[in-house]
């Protein structure tokens, strides 16, 4: 610079060439740093985020089909302890005939009804004893015919997929398409070996088609994003994989010409000019990947470099003062962006500005996009595990040891008897009983046997209090008594008869408590002769009642019904019906 400087050639030249020459040369020298440098920072940095943020949304799309499939693999596992079920297989496997017959076909019906209703990705599902008898059940009715050629043709028991579930040993496989028949790739597949948990023999398989909605819904909107964009699901632990077949795509979102091309980058591990996210999925064993082509993430940085050297050629001819104006209107929507991606990277994962409509204002509106909808999934998984935490919370909470309550209460019941008050000690003992079958030591599950007892003790405490007022009795079968049922259900009804039945009514009234088992069922009435309901839409404001509906709705789902019927001056009857629980170990709601 300095020889430049001193040259005889520009010591020549007027003040006003050499300024002009010098503008020239420092414009044209800024803008060939600004727009390499800026081109560069840009390039690396929208690749970096955009990685960033899509192995984000992977995560959290696998985090969602992890917890999706996990739901199915708990259902498939309730059959193993669906005592009914397991002897049909049990039967069907000893007995070595060719089909199931119509009453062991209405028990496996029932069954898969069941967890059909509890989940709908799951199309259908698919029974096989040892011996090959098939049960295809499912709400399509244009599926079921695609069975039948098991039946006419081949054994079940040679397909390809049963290799693969032995060796499993009992737990869950999944596959990337249906195992039986062409559904044209709607659906995917999980197999699981049934090993009888009492006996420990080999009963047969279980096939779950679960259709592949699950999958787009784990991945949320997507209309924003670039048009190279893929999302593609394989299944890495299969043969198909190993040799780079498309029998290994479960799922893919894109192009259906570049499906090969994608396949051959994941398997080999070759880019091919794309930026490429990946995570594994847990409960399947399957891979998730994201690819985006280079070239277009980078399309709009290189935009921007020519743009800015065209402009740094006006620059040259204009003012200084226009230069700077003219550059500061073209970096200002990339400076909008770089601020923007700076704040996302310190924490801040709600993007709120407005981006113009220039190639940079684009990416940024992509880029906001792409950053609020993982920001959404994120907050979708993050309500589901503070559920959870709360689920957990209130468990633990009902755990408290209530010695103190009991204490208290048999202190006050030996007092009374000290002192001959034999009413007092009697009523403090039903409290006390009441109190304990109430706690249940923090289990929602009770035997209908507490559950009666509980009622019990507490009409005894109402007729202590309205001397002997209401006669009080329960017809009940034998046979439910030990059955498990929701705790604290039936005596909120029996205390709503009482306050808003026999309290208002002059003289005595009469409560009635029965129940009856069939069919895998519990069905219980609650009858009174009180003073009965004139306007059946007040039901729908009282607490009590409202609660009991909603606790039965949150644990028992749709298998449940509660009527109620009254007649003023003649009573009420309610009648609650409730499915038996197959698994009498403790469960949380």
């Amino acid at each position: 610079m300095k020889k430049i400087a001193d040259s005889e050639t520009i010591k020549k030249m007027t003040i006003k060439r050499q300024i002009f020459l010098a503008m020239i040369g420092v414009t044209m020298i800024s803008i060939v740093i600004l727009g390499t440098a800026s081109f560069g920072i840009s390039k690396r940095t929208i690749e970096r985020n955009f990685q960033k943020a899509h192995m984000n949304s992977l995560e959290v799309a696998g985090s969602i089909i992890d917890i999706q499939l996990n739901s199915i693999v708990e259902l498939s596992r309730t059959l193993l302890i669906n005592d009914s079920f397991m002897k049909v297989m049990s039967d069907a496997s000893a007995e070595r005939t060719p089909y199931f017959d119509s009453s062991q076909n209405l028990t496996l019906d029932h069954a898969f009804r069941n967890l059909t209703t509890q989940n709908n990705y799951i199309e259908s599902i698919v029974a096989v004893s040892r011996s090959g008898s098939i049960r295809f059940y499912t709400l399509l009715s244009n599926q079921s015919g695609k069975m039948s050629h098991y039946y006419a043709d081949q054994s079940i028991l040679k397909g390809n997929w049963i290799a693969d579930t032995d060796e499993a040993k009992g737990r869950e496989v999944f596959f990337s398409r249906n195992i039986l028949f062409d559904d044209n790739n709607t659906t995917f597949s999980m197999t699981k070996r049934l090993i009888n948990p009492g006996s420990g023999e080999f009963e047969g398989y279980l096939i779950v088609n679960i259709r592949k909605e699950l999958l787009e819904s784990a991945f949320g909107n997507e209309e924003e994003n670039y048009s190279s964009d893929r999302i593609c699901i394989v299944d890495s632990g299969k043969k198909a994989y190993r040799d780079g077949s498309r029998d290994a795509v479960v799922y893919y979102e894109g192009s259906d010409e570049k499906e090969d091309q994608m396949l051959t980058m994941i398997t080999t591990g070759a880019d091919g000019g794309f930026l490429i996210s990946s995570v594994d999925n847990d409960v399947s064993g399957w891979k998730i990947v994201n690819a985006v082509d280079r070239k277009e993430l980078s399309r709009d940085s290189s935009y921007i470099g020519w743009l800015m050297l065209t402009i740094g050629t006006v620059m040259v001819a204009a003012s200084a003062f226009l230069s700077s104006i003219i550059s500061r209107a073209i970096t200002s929507p990339l400076d909008q962006l770089e601020n923007t991606i700076n704040q996302v990277g310190d924490g801040n994962y709600r993007v709120e500005t407005d981006f113009d409509d220039s190639e940079t204002g684009k990416i940024g509106t992509h880029f906001k996009n792409m950053v609020n909808n993982n920001l959404e999934l994120h907050d979708r998984l993050l309500q589901m595990e503070i559920k959870e935490k709360d689920a957990e919370l209130l468990l633990l909470q009902s755990q408290i040891n209530p010695h103190f309550l009991y204490n208290t209460l048999d202190s006050l019941y030996f007092m009374a008897v000290i002192d001959r008050a034999d009413d007092i000690a009697e009523m403090v003992q039903a409290l006390s009983e009441m109190f304990r079958l109430s706690l249940n030591k923090g289990d929602k599950l009770i035997s209908v046997e507490n559950e009666i007892s509980n009622i019990t003790a507490y009409m005894k405490i109402q007729n202590m209090r309205f001397h002997d007022r209401f006669a009080f009795t329960v017809i009940l079968d034998e046979a439910m008594k030990k059955e498990k049922m929701l705790s604290f259900i039936l005596q909120p009804l029996v205390e709503n008869a009482v306050t808003h039945g026999l309290e208002p009514q002059i003289g005595e009234g009469k409560i009635e408590v029965s129940g009856m088992l069939k069919d895998q069922t519990m069905t219980f009435c609650v009858a009174d002769s009180g003073v009965g309901i004139r306007d059946m839409k007040k039901l729908d404001e009282g607490y009590g009642v409202n609660n009991v509906r909603e606790r039965i709705r949150l644990y028992y789902g749709d298998a449940y019904k509660v009527c109620f019927e009254s007649r003023p001056g003649e009573g009420t009857k309610v009648t609650l019906t409730i499915p038996i629980i197959q698994d009498r170990k403790e469960q949380e709601i």
